[in-house]
């Protein structure tokens, strides 16, 4: 009997559950039945029907081999800090010994910090119970200097006793009421060379006195504090606008009459002032610590270039430039001078220059024809372009303060109270300025100018300084009409009689001093005047009988210098063609 459709399917309904339950219930014996199913398949293969052995290998997917895991580790227990550090200094040793390092260094610099603040605030209370005494001398020479008094003032304000020249006694007041006790004023007139151990013998009994000068008692009273000379300023090497700088061609510079006053003044009275400030400034540097310095200050324009029309000035102060390097490099191969600085200042334009009356015409008025001819359109130039005052001054406060970091070493400037995160700055900045520049640097407008000027080569450097006569001479050949005379150039000195003239002595040893007197300038001899012998004009430089009356203008044009005695005899040598004719 066949089965229905309905009985089949109820079969392998019954089929299934059964399985479904047989494998439920043999689930833990899983194994062993693969094991049976596999051996029963391998004995299958082996002993049964041929046909079998060909039949593929025969795997239940689902059946694999089923391993109850083991339980897990225990987890590591946790590393501590320092371990963990101990291997991070191992894996990276150039990071961790730079670390190393730097917390070293800041811990140093705190215990300093802190150690300085506590000596620091030692002071200032000892400040306030002992008054502190002054012992640092700055001797300025030429405290009646435009530029002195501020100067002065400056320095005493930076702790220091200024002792300054002046050139009248009529300014030792003016500059002492200025002071707080700390300033004292000797005369010392550079025009007057015999001046100069009267002041070196009043300098002596200054520093032998007790500062300040106003205190009450006997002033040269013994005290422990003895004032020891620091540093020398000179500013008698800064010549102040006079008839003696006046722009004047070399050819026609009267060298009795106008150099040689102007060389004293600015060269031989300050180097003899030297002179005899080195021994006790040697000895000083001695007793006290710290550098001293000799501070020297030239005009810019004429210690760097030198300008057309002002040799005055020009070799006045390339002199006394030479004689600096020379001492500068004395000091630096002798022995037990070591701590002394030689330091030049290129002053250009500072402050308030005092200017003379200007006009142009009579400062040509004792030229000779040929000499206007000749020199008169560079002259115009000049006082076109360079004498018009249009440079704007630098504040005198620049040329003080540098002057003040020389002196102090860079430790009272404004810039050495200067701080970044409360750590000082300013010295270590000063210093470094001060090692770059050296001993020669140049302050005030127009002195940086010159600077670089002087380091051209010379053709270069006369080609830019005879361009604007050049420019100038362009312009008047192209305006129909030639323009008018600027009023650029001071004034001649009025003329003055034989009797208050200028008399040099100069004697034949040289321990003497040299005197000499420029209460008057000298004045230049006519043409009508008759001529003597050298050596009478050599006692007497303004003796009217300079020149010989014959040699007028239509005669023969004398282009010497007619006020010079050295160089009259040049003019002796000329022949009058009108007295040849005659016999």
């Amino acid at each position: 009997m066949v089965p229905s459709v309905d009985e089949i399917e109820e079969y392998f309904q019954s089929l299934e559950h059964f399985l479904i339950d047989s494998l439920a219930a043999a689930s833990p014996d899983l194994p062993n039945i693969r094991e049976a199913v596999h051996r029963l398949w391998v004995d299958i293969s082996r002993f049964g029907p041929p046909g079998l052995s060909s039949f593929p290998d025969i795997h239940v997917p689902g059946l694999g081999a089923f391993e109850v895991p083991p339980p897990p580790p225990p987890p590591p227990p946790p590393r501590t800090l320092i371990a963990k550090a101990g291997d991070w200094i191992v894996e990276h040793p150039w990071k961790s010994s730079g670390i190393a390092i730097t917390v070293l260094g800041a811990g140093l610099l705190a215990g300093y910090t802190t150690y300085r603040m506590t000596q620091r605030h030692k002071r200032r209370l000892r400040s306030t119970t002992v008054t502190p005494e002054k012992r640092q001398v700055i001797v300025v020479l030429g405290g009646d200097h435009p530029l002195g008094l501020p100067l002065i003032i400056e320095l005493e304000q930076k702790g220091y006793i200024v002792i300054t020249s002046v050139s009248t006694p009529e300014a030792v007041s003016n500059v002492e009421s200025k002071g707080h006790g700390y300033v004292r004023a000797l005369v010392l007139d550079p025009n007057e060379p015999g001046t100069i151990p009267i002041f070196l013998r009043s300098l002596a009994s200054t520093l032998s006195r007790r500062f300040p000068i106003t205190a009450a008692g006997d002033p040269y009273a013994a005290t422990p504090y003895h004032p020891l000379l620091h540093s020398i300023i000179s500013l008698l090497t800064l010549p102040i606008p006079s008839i003696h700088t006046a722009p004047t061609p070399l050819e026609q510079l009267s060298l009795r009459s106008t150099y040689l006053p102007h060389l004293l003044s600015t060269h031989f009275a300050p180097l003899q002032a030297l002179q005899a400030l080195l021994p006790l400034l040697r000895t000083d540097a001695q007793r006290a610590r710290g550098r001293k310095s000799i501070i020297v200050c030239l005009p810019a324009a004429d210690a760097r270039v030198g300008l057309p029309f002002g040799a005055v000035s020009a070799m006045s102060a390339a002199a006394t430039l030479r004689a600096l390097d020379v001492l500068r490099r004395e000091v630096a191969v002798a022995q037990g001078m070591s701590s002394i600085r030689i330091v030049t200042v290129d002053v250009g334009a500072v402050g308030e220059t005092p200017v003379l009356g200007l006009v142009n015409a009579p400062a040509m008025n004792d030229w000779t024809p040929s000499e206007k001819a000749t020199y008169g359109s560079a002259f115009t130039a000049l006082g076109e372009t360079s004498m018009g005052q249009s440079r704007q001054p630098e504040d005198i406060s620049v040329l003080i303060n540098n002057i003040v970091g020389v002196v102090s070493e860079g430790t009272k400037t404004t810039m050495a109270s200067k701080t970044i995160c409360g750590i000082s700055v300013g010295v270590g900045y000063e210093k470094i300025r001060d090692w770059i520049r050296g001993d020669r640097f140049a302050v005030g407008a127009g002195a940086g100018t010159y600077t670089f000027a002087s380091f051209l080569p010379g053709v270069l450097l006369d080609g830019l300084l005879c361009l604007p006569h050049i420019l100038v001479g362009v312009r008047n050949w192209l305006l129909p009409v030639p323009p008018a005379q600027p009023r650029t150039v001071p004034k001649a000195a009025p003329r003055v009689t034989s009797s208050t003239a200028l008399s040099v002595v100069i004697p034949p040893s040289a321990p003497t001093p040299m005197t000499a007197s420029r209460s008057s300038i000298a004045p230049r001899p006519s043409s009508s005047q008759t001529a003597v012998p050298a050596p009478e004009r050599a006692e007497q430089l303004s003796d009217p009988e300079d020149i010989n009356g014959h040699e007028t203008g239509s005669d023969a044009d004398v282009e010497s210098n007619n006020g010079d005695g050295y160089a009259s005899g040049v003019e002796s040598s000329w022949v009058s063609l009108e007295s040849r004719r005659s016999e």
